[in-house]
């Protein structure tokens, strides 16, 4: 497996444990129908030009006005060079952009996912909505009705007027104050907590980029994880995964039968030590394994400040959203369903986001992965307890787009979904972490990250 995307997994893996601690910036209708010159008419028509606009400005784009545009004087005109440099505005089949044309709601759904970094060909969420599976906008459509942005019965060929423009665009790049108030004080209420047991799934799919030839072949895993911890941070957990690898494609004599592979992961953190043990086929007998604290980040500082931080950095708050969903029950207890989605490209305000613990290797380390990366965005949902404000329920899809070329070299990913799901959680049972005898008797091995060609301390962005 190449180095930078085993980087990839460990910076993925830190995003995935700080998404939920951001909080959104908001816009509102106000503030959006400012982009218009003049006052428009009341019931005016939104049209694809002017929905470009009011969508750069929703998502706090940088729009330039000496940009080269095919639209003439319209005011709209930078705005939509903007979306169409990236990607964003695609036009029709017929290669025009037709920007003096009506926006319809499936259209704006469409540019309004990409722009919160939904990348193409990625599998729909499974929603009840009006939209059919054969239209070319129902992956988007599936994961704005399932965030709350879209209601399943609106009519996706419906074309917008201005006020629904603006409201439908406020609704997707602001936040319900109830939400972020209910979020706040789930983050309170876990600051308390004494020590957690949960369990749930895990699925990994990796889609590879179309005319690649089979240097990396496509994957999917799926597995089980259970997980305890005991605050301020011992932690034991077991991840059983089944790989599935296309037996046609993958070179060696020892792949199983129909290209399946079972892998089991247990792990182990006490006094800022990580132990790990990993069981594939093929393998000798097992062998615990400790790994060196100088190779590793401060576990401990990483989760105590994420726990009482009061959200990410100005840099980040912007970049997520969240949404009131309604009441339900979760395990017994009476829940508020809380969606959150959002998209960071921005990776070195990613790294500063970080609350600190992370060793000089790692940090070299992550920056060299930024440089593999497009974009990544969230989809997620959390079921919080209305009496005691503790989770019951989560499950967030990571979404990674990866960059067309790292260091010269092509990268054969396209795109990568990461979703874990967990519907079991314990608070305060009377956790006890006890490390086998084996695993403290087992060696040390080296873990050192490999060294980047940049300069790890210049300003980065992920690229796209």
């Amino acid at each position: 497996m190449k180095k930078w995307f085993q980087v990839l997994i460990l910076a993925v893996g830190l995003i995935l444990a700080l998404a939920p601690a951001a909080l959104a910036g908001t816009v509102t209708g106000d503030q959006l129908r400012q982009v218009f010159p003049q006052t428009p008419a009341p019931g005016k028509t939104l049209t694809r030009g002017e929905f470009a606009a009011l969508l750069a400005r929703a998502a706090g784009m940088q729009v330039t006005a000496d940009t080269a545009d095919t639209q003439g004087d319209a005011w709209y005109s930078p705005a939509v060079m903007a979306l169409k440099e990236k990607s964003v505005i695609r036009g029709y089949p017929d290669g025009g952009l037709h920007t003096d044309r009506p926006v319809t709601l499936l259209e704006a759904a469409v540019m309004a996912s990409r722009v919160l970094g939904l990348p193409d060909g990625v599998a729909a969420p499974d929603v009840k909505g009006s939209l059919g599976r054969e239209s070319w906008g129902y992956t988007p459509y599936a994961w704005l009705v399932r965030a709350g942005l879209l209601q399943p019965d609106q009519d996706a060929a419906a074309i917008l007027t201005v006020d629904e423009g603006v409201a439908f665009l406020a609704r997707v790049f602001g936040s319900d104050p109830e939400a972020e108030k209910i979020v706040q004080a789930a983050k309170q209420a876990q600051a308390k907590v004494k020590d957690v047991k949960f369990a749930g799934s895990m699925a990994i799919s990796a889609r590879l980029r179309p005319g690649v030839a089979g240097e990396v072949p496509a994957v999917s895993m799926q597995g089980n994880i259970v997980s305890e911890f005991s605050y301020p941070l011992s932690l034991h957990q077991k991840v059983d995964m089944t790989f599935n690898l296309p037996a046609e494609k993958t070179p060696g004599e020892d792949l199983p039968a129909g290209g399946k592979m079972q892998m089991t992961m247990e792990q182990y953190l006490v006094d800022g030590t990580m132990y790990q043990k990993i069981e594939i086929p093929g393998m000798e007998k097992p062998q615990w394994m400790k790994l060196p604290k100088e190779a590793l980040p401060d576990l401990q500082t990483l989760v105590e400040q994420s726990r009482s931080a009061a959200g990410l950095p100005p840099g980040l708050k912007d970049s997520f959203h969240f949404r009131y969903l309604g009441e339900g029950i979760e395990n017994g207890h009476k829940v508020h369903r809380i969606a959150y989605y959002g998209r960071i490209d921005d990776w070195q305000a990613l790294m500063q986001a970080l609350p600190g613990g992370l060793t000089p290797e790692m940090e070299q380390a992550l920056n060299q992965a930024g440089g593999v990366l497009k974009s990544i965005s969230f989809w997620s949902e959390e079921a919080i307890g209305m009496e005691d404000n503790l989770t019951y329920a989560s499950e967030i899809t990571c979404l990674v787009a990866f960059a067309d070329r790292f260091q010269e070299e092509a990268v054969p990913l396209e795109t990568m979904t990461i979703n874990m799901k967990v519907t079991d959680y314990q608070y305060n049972s009377g956790v006890k972490i006890e490390l086998p005898a084996e695993a403290l008797a087992a060696p040390e091995i080296p873990l050192t990250p490999s060294q980047p060609d940049v300069n790890p301390s210049g300003g980065q962005k992920i690229q796209g």
